[in-house]
């Protein structure tokens, strides 16, 4: 078998050598026969002027005039590329013509110095063959033919003629073999250059193809999205008709829900085969008119073109959210994932990152109403996305040290009302937007990715008021999803405290569930380094999230702070009950327990009957300066005391 396919694939390569062969010869080929159209068309006329009518006349009239008409159709014949048979025949055709009109004119008047014709026709034939076996046919002929008149010569003449034909002889097989020996050359390097431009014509739409690909889903990729998205933009700007189409073109952000967790519990190799089952569904739902990308990740870009109808845009991307939503088989088990999108009608006046940009703020508003759903971009998401988007360029460029505050909230013990603890709290006043509330800044710092260094200016000035207290309070400090994420981030807290020199049983983190669900492996390194360096670990808004107890057993928690949510309304029984719940497994458990948002006094009783010892309100106090809480303090009065009195 491999003898054959290479016995095949060499018969293919020398087919295509001799078809470039041919090729090269076929322009001298057609010179060959226009030369001997004009000879023979010149020949007709001064026959007829040199000779007088009759029979050799006639003959030799007719000879020339068949060889004419012969060449004139061989140059016809060889504008186009003919087949190696064809070609050996028009040439066979035309020498023997040539041949045979020399051969007349010799026997009508024979003239010894004539048969040089045939030598000269030898060496063209030689020169007009493209085979080295078509040269030895044609060199055979001249010569065959100028033998016949030896028995003519005399023996001097003879003589002479036997040395040139012998020289015209070798001079004509040389050339034929020489000759088409260089040609062939010519041939076989024009051939590999046909191949290798051929290969790297392949390797260049094979390297493009892959440049605009996605490498695991094979969707376009982010290149060729914003490729496609220009195209977009170039046809709106090129004409009218594009930019009223132009309308009809949509923008949709596509971000799955819950892909993190089929890589932590099922594996990456489970988690790819789903982006690929996910990718056969999105290029279905591109045939009706829309163009997708995988832009990274679990993202994926589309746009959506034909169609200008807003309910019609949200009903096919609900449609395709419901279709992403079914099952999935993967390595034999059944995994389900959800999608959220953000989508915005494209307008070629505006920038095209400007557009992206209002699309993902969009697919933002979706995460955060509850995933698995759709959000169009309206003009009441401009408005906000455009406070946001003041809000982060102030905080990118904003001097933090000198303009974030620490206040301070403190913690109370039920049994004698006295401040055992304080948390942390951040505030800003910047002076491009004035003063925003923390939980809005902090909320885009987060996302952002700026709360870092929110963080560690917070945790600076915070040890800087603790370190001049002359006694001593323990503090609470938040940490972020980035920080908990960052090994370098909780490398420099922990510098920090060692630099001030705080005894480390006065600093707790707090932390949230969700801020540990990024990066579940992650968090619980960093949060046992804290433990390990002696701070407290509490699990802040207990109860609001997750709520996976496990985190009770695998992390270092010192203290569940439970949510306000359960004291928020009295009128639940249930909400009582869960309360008092936790606070018994915090006890059972032998950790401790404090309750946020204790605002009046029904949330107070709420508190006490739950048998929650630790608390943290409006009700105690406000957020207060260092200074305001030294006072207090000093005063050595209970904040109830000092609330009461006052």
């Amino acid at each position: 078998m491999g003898f054959l396919q290479a016995n095949s694939a060499s018969r293919g390569a020398n087919d295509l050598t001799q078809s470039s062969l041919g090729e090269i010869y076929r322009p001298i080929l057609r010179g060959y026969f226009v030369v001997y159209a004009l000879y023979y068309t010149i020949m007709l006329g001064l026959n007829w002027l040199s000779m007088d009518a009759g029979r050799d006349f006639l003959t030799l009239q007719s000879a020339t005039f068949m060889a004419t008409c012969f060449a004139i159709f061989g140059a016809w014949r060889m504008r186009q590329p003919q087949d190696e048979p064809t070609t050996e025949a028009l040439l066979l055709g035309m020498n023997l013509l040539v041949v045979g009109n020399v051969w007349l004119a010799l026997e009508i008047g024979f003239i010894p110095e004539k048969l040089t014709y045939f030598i000269i026709s030898s060496m063209l034939f030689a020169l007009a063959s493209p085979t080295f076996r078509q040269s030895l046919v044609a060199i055979a002929i001249a010569l065959m033919a100028m033998f016949s008149f030896v028995d003519r010569l005399d023996a001097a003449t003879l003589s002479a003629f036997g040395y040139l034909t012998f020289g015209a002889a070798m001079s004509s097989l040389a050339i034929a073999f020489y000759l088409r020996k260089a040609i062939s050359r010519i041939s076989d390097a024009n051939e590999k250059a046909r191949v290798e431009l051929s290969d790297a014509m392949a390797l260049g739409s094979e390297m493009r193809e892959k440049s605009l690909s996605d490498s695991l889903t094979k969707l376009p990729n982010r290149r060729a999205f914003f490729s496609a998205l220009k195209g977009v933009v170039n046809a709106a700007e090129g004409d009218e008709a594009g930019a009223n189409t132009a309308g009809d073109t949509w923008l949709v952000l596509l971000d799955l829900d819950g892909f993190k967790a089929v890589n932590d519990v099922h594996g990456h190799k489970a988690g790819d085969l789903l982006l690929i089952a996910i990718a056969d569904r999105l290029r279905d739902f591109a045939k009706t008119g829309a163009h997708v990308s995988r832009m990274g990740g679990d993202e994926f870009n589309m746009i959506v073109t034909g169609v200008a109808n807003v309910d019609d845009l949200r009903d096919r991307s609900t449609e395709l959210l419901r279709e992403l939503a079914q099952p999935y088989v993967i390595e034999g088990r059944q995994v389900r994932v959800s999608c959220s999108a953000g989508c915005v009608q494209f307008d070629p006046s505006l920038p095209s990152d400007a557009q992206i940009s209002n699309a993902d703020y969009a697919l933002m508003v979706a995460k955060k109403q509850g995933k698995n759903q759709v959000v169009l971009f309206d003009q009441e998401h401009e408005a906000e996305a455009k406070i946001r988007l003041e809000i982060e360029t102030a905080l990118r460029g904003a001097d933090l040290a000198g303009e974030i505050s620490v206040v301070f909230q403190p913690q109370v013990r039920l049994g004698d009302n006295a401040v055992v603890g304080a948390e942390v709290l951040a505030r800003w006043t910047s002076p491009a937007v004035g003063t925003i509330p923390p939980d809005r800044f902090i909320k885009i710092a987060e996302e952002s990715g700026l709360v870092t260094n929110i963080t560690l200016v917070v945790v600076q000035k915070a040890l800087d008021e603790l370190r001049g207290w002359s006694n001593k309070l323990p503090i609470s400090i938040n940490l972020s999803a980035h920080d908990l994420m960052s090994d370098s981030a909780i490398e420099q807290i922990i510098e920090l405290i060692e630099r001030h020199e705080i005894c480390a049983s006065l600093i707790e983190f707090e932390v949230t569930e969700t801020a540990m669900m990024a990066d579940l492996q992650k968090a619980t390194a960093n949060l046992m380094r804290l433990a390990d360096a002696g701070y407290s670990i509490a699990l802040d808004d207990f109860g609001s999230g997750y709520s996976n107890f496990s985190y009770l057993r695998s992390l270092p928690i010192t203290r569940l702070k439970v949510d306000r949510s359960f004291i928020e309304d009295p009128s639940d029984p249930m909400a009582e009950k869960v309360l008092a719940s936790l606070v018994g497994m915090a006890r059972v458990l032998g950790v401790n327990c404090l309750l946020e948002g204790v605002e009046d006094e029904i949330a107070l009783l709420m508190a006490k009957r739950a048998g929650a010892e630790l608390v943290q309100g409006y009700l105690f106090s406000e957020p207060i300066s260092a200074l305001d809480l030294r006072n207090a303090l000093a005063v050595g009065r209970s904040l109830i005391e000092k609330r009461e009195a006052g």
